[in-house]
């Protein structure tokens, strides 16, 4: 059995004196902790990202300080001075997962925020296992925190195969939260396509953009509901993580 908090004997608030010799309940810390543990567990932030936070987060190009500082502020200012959510886009290992996770752990554990992290194609298997007729989940449970979470964190945008199912669940998703004026944190690692004729087809070099899997319609949508944060710089998974392996 668990301990009762030592301040509050388990109840939840503590007495303290105020002027005048009244007193009055306020909330125990224990509470406030208790709750953003309960937050960060719902939030369903992978275990490979659930040590990220935007204090640990290292500098390693000029663009990491001016995401860091975006990032920041998006905290500070969130809910009520919010008008549009983030994108990160940038090369795999530079950092913009961090940041997006580092964000939710700030809004969680000092804001009290009900936020959800999903990976595009982690969301899209989850969905397509519903289809099955012995699942335990219909579409509606994989799809309701998505829609209704105060923030979402959705990681990898682009990414997986490209069908026209996917891409309506990827614009049904945005179209909904931007109706309901909930923002989105996304990452990327594909160019938007933003700089190519959209009468050309897609470069097998470049591979497809954005653009290319989201289309037109959307792209219009994520540009109104987001601000583009560029994180450049070098792969620190491969250049600096895989260096301080030891045996």
């Amino acid at each position: 059995m668990d301990t009762p908090c030592p301040a509050c004997s388990g109840t939840g608030f503590r007495i303290v004196e105020q002027g005048g010799g009244t007193t009055a309940a306020v909330p125990c810390e224990c509470g406030v902790a208790g709750r953003s543990a309960r937050l960060l567990r719902a939030a369903g932030i992978p275990r490979r990202y659930e040590h990220c936070s935007l204090a640990d987060f290292e500098i390693h190009d000029p663009s990491h300080q001016a995401a860091l500082q975006v990032a920041r502020e998006w905290v500070e200012r969130w809910p009520d001075r919010v008008e549009h959510g983030l994108l990160f886009l940038g090369e795999p290992g530079t950092g913009k997962t961090h940041l997006a996770v580092g964000i939710a752990r700030a809004l969680i554990e000092e804001k009290g925020a009900r936020v959800v992290f999903r990976e595009q194609r982690q969301l899209l298997k989850e969905l397509q296992a519903t289809f099955d007729s012995g699942s335990a989940r219909s579409e509606w449970d994989v799809l309701a925190p998505v829609l209704e979470a105060e923030v979402l964190v959705l990681d990898d945008l682009g990414a997986g195969r490209t069908t026209p199912w996917a891409r309506d669940v990827m614009h049904d998703l945005i179209a909904h939260r931007y109706n309901e004026r909930l923002p989105i944190l996304m990452t990327s690692n594909r160019p938007t396509g933003e700089e190519r004729d959209p009468r050309a087809p897609a470069d097998p070099l470049e591979g497809m953009t954005l653009r290319d899997r989201l289309g037109e319609a959307m792209m219009s949508r994520l540009y109104e509901m987001c601000l583009i944060v560029h994180v450049r710089g070098k792969d620190f998974r491969r250049g600096v993580l895989h260096a301080r392996h030891r045996f």
